[in-house]
């Protein structure tokens, strides 16, 4: 009996079996990390692709609300098929709220929503967690054999600074002599860049822009000559983007279409956004000749050979709709207006008079604001006086001397913007009115 136990201890057969053993578990469990870990960051990856397009979805549809829930989740279900991944977004995960770039903070259940988060999942949460595959090993030791993955994105959708006060140019920005720039608003020609000549100045927080700085031209010692010219330069491209809009903004106005009647014209339903035309906006159809008396919440639509005078009067809460040009008389004021023309033959498509005063000098309070459109150009006579104006002209846009846009001025030009001198430019932010072209981004 003892020989018999001291030969089984002594027995080496089969020794390295507990070894091999253990080695095989350590491999396994290395190779379940590099397997599993990897297809977890797989997962990951695809969930946030799927957050990314699910946000910019739902930030497409603002500002009603209900669909840009609806459109979030059915691109998550598009991106990753729920009969393999289950549901990986669900609707009490879409947050609409608003994007404040400055903190960088995004807030939920905002009156005017700009922005979309939403949070996408693969986990116990949502009964589809990622399952592990070497690995599940582990759970002869209890372990959870399953990996709980989620990512959020918040898109956003907002309109540039610039393009809602500024001067940008699709060719060229030329500034004459002795003008004024102040209150952070910015300049910019995108293809043959800025021009401009001696004894400009530019405060602080204004910009001077465009893709190179070698486009840039005008004297040689320009930056001695012009106060801040320097310190405002910056390099990039910036395109005017309501410039391809304009006969689609002209056709909305002249169909009464909600989407492009100015806000004093449109109830705006909270939480949806649906716009729809107030009672008592009315449309007259005019032949050649505006009445001496425009009335208020009317939409003039003009049909004229060569141009339309406007009256020397003060014009309030109209819009005129012309296929002809469109003058304004000296010493006309319009408040709460538009001016839109569609008229493609000659120069002065758009033509404001001397001393024409547009806008509320009220630093852009709600209102008040003008919005001229034209697919020629627009020219502005001396002395006019700008406050919260839109222009976007698919040519060119002049200005004389003496004009004073302090109090908000956004300026889009097909071509050129051409500014003589003694003239002052700035904004105060949200005071220019209009549809203008919505931008997306991902903030987070």
């Amino acid at each position: 009996m003892k020989s018999a136990i001291v030969n089984f201890l002594n027995d080496e057969d089969g020794g390295y079996t507990i070894w091999g053993l253990t080695w095989f578990m350590i491999y396994l469990a290395i190779g379940g990390l590099a397997v599993d870990v990897t297809d977890a960051y797989r997962n990951q990856i695809l969930l946030q692709s799927t957050a990314d397009s699910a946000s910019l979805a739902g930030v497409m549809s603002l500002p009603d609300e209900n669909a840009a829930v609806t459109e979030a989740v059915a691109y998550a279900q598009d991106n990753l098929n729920q009969a393999n991944n289950g549901v990986v977004l669900n609707a009490n995960e879409v947050f609409i709220g608003s994007w404040d770039f400055t903190t960088r903070t995004f807030t939920e259940g905002t009156v005017e929503p700009n922005a979309v988060r939403v949070i996408t999942r693969r986990s116990a949460q949502n009964n589809n967690p990622v399952a592990m595959n070497l690995l599940r090993i582990l759970a002869l030791a209890g372990v959870t054999t399953s990996w709980d993955i989620s990512t959020e994105a918040i898109a956003v959708g907002y309109t540039p600074d610039c393009l809602e006060d500024g001067m940008i140019a699709m060719n060229q920005l030329n500034i004459s002599s002795n003008n004024g720039h102040v209150n952070d608003i910015c300049l910019h020609g995108q293809t043959l860049g800025v021009e401009l000549q001696n004894g400009n100045s530019f405060e602080d927080g204004v910009s001077v822009s465009m893709p190179d700085l070698g486009l840039l031209s005008g004297p040689t010692d320009m930056l001695d000559s012009n106060p801040g010219l320097e310190d405002a330069l910056r390099e990039g491209d910036m395109y005017p983007r309501d410039v391809d809009r304009i006969n689609e903004i002209v056709d909305g106005l002249r169909a009464m279409d909600p989407n492009y009647l100015p806000d004093f014209m449109v109830d705006i339903a909270p939480g949806t956004g649906v716009r729809t035309v107030k009672s008592g906006v009315t449309q007259v159809q005019v032949n050649n000749h505006l009445p001496a008396a425009l009335l208020p919440n009317t939409v003039y639509n003009v049909n004229c050979n060569g141009q339309i005078l406007l009256p020397s009067t003060v014009m309030n809460r109209v819009v005129i709709v012309a296929d002809c040009r469109i003058h304004t008389s000296a010493g006309s004021a319009l408040i709460d207006a538009v001016l839109a023309t569609d008229f493609l033959g000659g120069a002065d498509t758009v033509q404001l008079a001397s001393s024409t005063m547009m806008g509320l000098p009220d630093n852009c309070a709600s209102g008040g604001g003008v919005e001229i459109y034209s697919a020629g150009d627009i020219h502005v006579s001396a002395s006019g006086d700008f406050n919260g104006v839109r222009m976007v002209s698919a040519n060119d846009v002049k200005f004389t001397s003496n004009s004073i846009g302090i109090s908000g001025m956004s300026v889009q030009a097909g071509n050129d913007i051409n500014y003589s001198s003694n003239n002052s430019y700035g904004l105060c932010s949200g005071g220019v009115p209009g549809p203008m072209a919505i931008q997306y981004r991902l903030v987070h």
